[in-house]
């Protein structure tokens, strides 16, 4: 996951620094604006994203409202991010679209770097790996936040091709991020722990998630947990460990769920239904199978008739 939401919190330390500041002279109606901002940030923060959607949505509307295309620009960019974390990669695409275009004739230079960034990490969602890492390439310069999630974007497509030097990407963002963000140390923590796993040391692989997950609950990211449930799953699975494996889905289904994330929902649920297929647990795996293709339609969802039939506690 990418670091939350850039511009909006600029806009946020600009608003914090007013406190020590004579009187503010701007305009209400630009004050506004900053206030929708900053309280989709908090929401971000707080995992809640479609609070943040909202609040950012509302600020988008407000600066059109003025003619303000710095306001418009960030709150494309929020708008983009959010939607990347809920898994909505139309809505992404759309509002990077926008803010390309506009950060273009602005000339805003580090709005485009945030755009490429963001871009990358649809690519990567969407498994488009050679896309991805064109589009990092030129972002790997500095030590700025966009050049240290860059860098975990392109381990992270190293990784996902298996390159021959996906260790070295991985040893380097580890180095960028060391004593830095827990949430960056945590993703550095799943890196290794992939590598560790790959070359079978599996205890060793179980005692970094292990880590990570400690790191990302005590953040607390509700996003990083859930990714690292679903990881560990995975290395349990390939030992043939169902239940240990079905337990740790479970667990980060319950977080996609609260996130109301469908994409990554649907993933888990079809995770889920092999796991136990494999497990030979016919009935539940077709439960499951059958909510995975609901929840990826573009239907409404019966969130409460899903919890009660697929969540056991």
């Amino acid at each position: 996951m990418t670091r939350p939401a850039l511009f909006a919190l600029l806009a946020l330390t600009l608003s914090l620094g007013a406190c020590v500041s004579p009187p503010e002279q701007r305009p209400e109606a630009v004050l506004q604006g900053q206030r929708f901002l900053e309280l989709g940030v908090q929401a971000y923060r707080g995992d809640d994203y479609a609070s943040a959607a909202a609040h950012f949505t509302k600020a988008l509307a407000h600066y059109q409202g003025l003619d303000d295309r710095g306001g418009i620009l960030r709150s494309r960019i929020n708008l983009a991010e959010t939607a990347l974390v809920v898994g909505n990669p139309a809505a992404a695409e759309r509002h990077l679209d926008a803010a390309a275009t506009l950060a273009q004739a602005e000339g805003e230079g580090e709005a485009l770097r945030r755009v490429a960034l963001l871009r990358s990490t649809l690519a990567l969602k969407g498994e488009q790996y050679d896309g991805a890492a064109a589009l990092l390439e030129p972002l790997l310069v500095g030590k700025d936040d966009v050049a240290r999630t860059a860098l975990a974007n392109r381990a992270a497509v190293a990784l996902a091709r298996r390159d021959d030097d996906a260790a070295a990407w991985v040893q380097r963002y580890a180095a960028a991020v060391r004593g830095g963000d827990a949430a960056l140390l945590a993703r550095s923590l799943r890196f290794e722990a992939e590598l560790s796993q790959r070359s079978g040391d599996l205890a060793g692989a179980d005692r970094l998630l292990r880590q990570a997950l400690d790191t990302y609950k005590a953040i607390p990211s509700r996003s990083g947990t859930a990714a690292t449930l679903e990881q560990w799953a995975a290395l349990l699975a390939a030992q043939e460990q169902w239940d240990a494996a079905e337990d740790r889905l479970q667990r980060a289904l319950n977080i996609r769920l609260w996130l109301l994330d469908r994409s990554a929902t649907t993933a888990v649920l079809r995770r889920l239904a092999a796991i136990n297929e494999a497990a030979g647990r016919q009935d539940r795996m077709a439960a499951l199978a059958r909510w995975a293709d609901i929840v990826a339609g573009d239907g409404v969802v019966d969130w409460s008739a899903l919890r009660r039939e697929i969540i056991p506690y």
